[in-house]
């Protein structure tokens, strides 16, 4: 009988302790839920998902208001790099040929003395040689992104034909000129006849990077990096009937579609 009120005082002794246990102890910190490791058909999906949020009606809307209401005019380059190469010409080598003399002599009136010195360089340069034109993308993602710039107010200016046109206008009808230099020639074009330089590059089968400088001033106006995937819409959302059941459409872009889309998310991002 002792020994069962011993342990029941015991009990009656430990238990505001462990109360103050229970209440003093922090909360456990809850676990994170655990995510969906990525598959390939995500992967695929995120690649294939279009990256643009506004609508093309708003787009345009916006840039008609802004950088549209001027009818900008728009060089293209297709898969063509516009780099810091000033010239045709290059020089592999400098020649640099120096000399001292002088010239003592009398006359009756006095003494003449005569000092002269003389520099003269002479550069070697070489001439590269006509490469051929880049591959530019398929004619119907062209004929998209054209379309589209079109429609929103943009005059599309084509590089070939600016070059000709101003190599025409400087040649005096002899045709005795040297064969122009041809990078001094296109910038001539283009700050002529042009406002903006906009270069397409298409990097793999579903990448494109734009470019947009202001030909003026070289300011950047515009840098796009994109799928080309356009939004989908209820047509792409449609369901048919088969032996299999209703099955989803697997939904088709076609490049004239790829060629808008990458039209309208450089105009999106010129008139932000």
């Amino acid at each position: 009988m002792m020994k069962r009120a011993l342990i029941a005082l015991l009990a009656a002794g430990l238990l505001p302790l462990a109360a103050q246990a229970a209440t003093d102890h922090a909360a456990a910190p809850m676990k994170a839920a655990p995510q969906k490791p990525l598959t390939l058909d995500d992967l695929r999906n995120e690649a294939n998902a279009s990256q643009r949020t506004e609508t093309a009606e708003a787009i345009l809307q916006r840039f008609r208001a802004g950088v549209g209401n001027g009818n900008p005019r728009m060089a293209v380059f297709w898969n063509r790099a516009f780099n810091d190469q000033v010239s045709d010409w290059a020089s592999q080598r400098r020649v640099v040929v120096s000399g001292q003399g002088s010239l003592r002599g009398e006359i009756p009136d006095g003494k003449v003395n005569l000092d002269g010195k003389s520099n003269a360089a002479a550069q070697v340069e070489t001439r590269s040689g006509r490469r051929s034109a880049p591959m530019a993308p398929a004619f119907d993602l062209q004929t998209g992104f054209v379309s589209q710039l079109t429609q929103a107010g943009v005059t599309v200016v084509d590089r070939d034909a600016i070059l000709r046109i101003t190599d025409n206008a400087l040649e005096n009808g002899e045709f005795a000129r040297l064969s122009p230099d041809q990078a001094r020639l296109e910038m001539r074009a283009l700050s002529e006849h042009a406002d903006y330089l906009m270069v397409l590059s298409q990097v793999s089968g579903r990448e494109f990077h734009v470019h947009v400088l202001d030909v003026t001033d070289g300011a950047i106006r515009a840098m796009v990096n994109s799928n080309g995937v356009p939004p989908e819409t209820d047509e792409d959302r449609r369901w048919v009937a088969t032996d299999r059941g209703f099955e989803k459409l697997e939904r088709q872009v076609s490049l004239r579609d790829v060629g808008q889309e990458l039209a309208l998310q450089t105009l999106a991002a010129i008139s932000q």
